[in-house]
């Protein structure tokens, strides 16, 4: 995982190989294909890995919880290596990137379950999408930090962008 970060980093994802990451690792290429498929399963699980707990604190605070969840993603998405993941990703022809890897659904299965119990509690509305607002993580998080960098996206950004997607969520009084 590590060889495969920081060659992804040094050389973006169409410089990465799995020769160049059995070398840096001290490996073989066919150790690295008896594990990962495809370089986007092995990029995917490198710079997405996750057990799931960093992402999706169930505090019973909704609040703090999206915060934790809008931080997870601009840690993954807005990072160097993330960026050069995701523009890699993104320049697959189109249907070929497929399912998320296991870690991916652990972590949406997570905040799906989040997002669940928040409209059973009446937090939040019941017509939304869980789906949608788990990608809506994404964006903003992928976009700050290729406009501004990550300096630009602080603690202050995180409490902006989990505030503005739960005021876009929340049940209304009426």
């Amino acid at each position: 995982m590590e060889a495969t970060l920081s060659l992804l980093e040094e050389r973006g994802y169409v410089g990465l190989s799995f020769a160049a990451v059995a070398t840096r690792a001290g490996t073989t290429k066919p150790a690295i294909y008896r594990r990962w498929a495809s370089k986007r399963d092995l990029v995917l699980e490198a710079v997405f890995r996750t057990q799931g707990d960093d992402v999706v604190a169930n505090t019973g605070d909704l609040d703090a919880d999206m915060r934790t969840m809008v931080r997870w993603s601009l840690e993954k998405l807005g990072s160097a290596v993330g960026r050069a993941a995701l523009a890699g990703l993104l320049a697959e022809p189109p249907g070929t990137v497929g399912a998320p890897t296991d870690q991916l659904a652990h972590v949406w299965r997570r905040m799906d379950q989040r997002f669940g119990e928040a409209i059973a509690k009446g937090e939040i509305r019941e017509d939304l999408d869980t789906t949608s607002l788990i990608i809506m993580h994404a964006g903003p998080a992928m976009l700050a930090t290729a406009l501004y960098g990550e300096a630009a996206v602080n603690d202050a950004w995180v409490e902006r962008i989990a505030g503005m997607i739960l005021d876009g969520v929340r049940v209304q009084e009426r």
